[in-house]
């Protein structure tokens, strides 16, 4: 009998570490359906169906002002901000307005959605949290924001966007600090001083956060201290990082893409792109392709994962800041000429495996810096002509 319980103690203690562990991964996955670049290790995949043939255009809404920001799909409720600081909640399948939030600056960061509220950050570097049912406030707090006014990029699009893994939220501000917030009432759990801005999504796993900032420094620290656990230095980092299987991807302006451990720093690979092109746009990532839009080369590179190897380039006749976003075996994002109004902007498909067009909608025009959320039949993105777009 004294050998049969302790059978049972020892496999109830072996259930209770799976739990444990299970229950550690699930933390990190909160949010995992409404939020920028799909998921919190900033993939850019989504599971769904995505668009393989384009029938149209199924709804545009104008906002107040041009928007650099990216939709965010939660639900049936599509959630973007734009530079007049007005923060939108539309309804999806028709692209209706639920709810405005006024904030006191721009918004070029994208949204957040967990547990009832949407986190989102402006260019004064207030961070707040709404009710997602009718967007009151249920907080703001003001991060650092030394560097607000200060250093302006024409090249910089963007400010950081949230990473929400349980109850905390991990982002960078309108200065040099790195932020662990909780996202319950806006208190800060730790912060890490950094050189410059950080205007991507971190990534978030199980026990480190990684950053990228705008002097070119990729960081990895402790989730739960803030301690650094190590640092790389390359040029410029305007885009995000994105990571799967202990790999971190992603482009700088010093022209490169890389491949870094996310375990110790190590660069596994890097690739020069031509014409002497910055790498703004973050990195999609699938299990068999890693792809990043390029600047002065006007091409969209695609490598295997597993390796690295250059595997093909679609061309195009404009720039690519925007992120591209994934589903199956397809690549969707658009161009952005932004220092001219030529004209020649669209968004594209394509395929991963052959680089051939799919299909392209050039009822736009207006530049692209928008990464697109995907849906079933539905590919959703914003334009600096004001507009949300909805394709089916």
């Amino acid at each position: 009998m004294a050998k049969k319980w302790l059978v049972i103690l020892a496999m109830c203690a072996t259930l209770a570490a799976s739990c444990a562990k299970a229950g550690g991964e699930s933390a990190v996955q909160d949010g995992a359906k409404g939020q920028y670049r799909g998921d919190l290790h900033n993939t850019g995949v989504f599971e769904v169906s995505g668009l393989p043939e384009l029938t149209g255009e199924k709804w545009r809404m104008q906002l107040g002002g041009k928007t650099n920001s990216s939709p965010v799909l939660a639900g049936e409720t599509l959630y973007i901000g734009d530079e007049a600081g007005a923060f939108y909640a539309l309804n999806a399948d028709d692209g209706s307005e639920i709810w405005t939030f006024q904030a006191q600056g721009g918004i070029r960061s994208s949204a957040f959605v967990a547990g009832g509220y949407v986190y989102f950050l402006d260019g004064k570097s207030n961070l707040y949290a709404l009710d997602t049912r009718e967007g009151k406030q249920a907080w703001s707090v003001e991060l650092d924001n030394q560097f607000a006014e200060k250093n302006k990029d024409y090249w910089d699009y963007y400010y950081s966007s949230a990473a929400v893994a349980g109850d905390t939220l991990y982002l960078g501000s309108e200065g040099s600090l790195f932020y662990a917030i909780d996202r319950k009432d806006g208190s800060v759990i730790w912060s890490y001083a950094l050189g410059s801005t950080v205007h991507g999504k971190p990534v978030v796993t199980e026990d480190q956060v990684y950053a990228a900032d705008n002097q070119g420094k990729v960081t990895a620290l402790d989730r739960k201290t803030g301690e650094l656990v190590w640092s790389v230095t390359h040029g410029s980092i305007h885009g995000g990082l994105a990571y799967k299987d202990g790999v971190l991807y992603y482009g700088s302006r010093d022209q490169y893409v890389y491949a870094t451990d996310a375990n110790t720093g190590k660069q596994l690979w890097s690739y020069r792109s031509p014409s002497g092109s910055w790498l703004g746009s973050s990195a999609a990532v699938s299990e068999e392709y890693v792809t990043i839009g390029s600047s002065d080369a006007k091409v969209v590179h695609i490598f295997k994962r597993l390796g690295g190897e250059h595997h093909l380039d679609f061309r195009l006749p404009s720039r690519v800041f925007g992120s591209p976003s994934i589903a199956g075996k397809i690549a969707y994002f658009g161009s952005a000429y932004t220092d001219n109004s030529l004209g020649i902007d669209a968004f594209y498909a394509i395929d991963l495996e052959s680089g051939q067009e799919l299909w392209r909608f050039d009822g736009t025009k207006a530049p692209i810096l928008s990464s697109p959320a995907i849906g079933d039949g539905v590919v959703y993105y914003a334009s600096q002509d004001g507009f949300v777009y909805a394709l089916h």
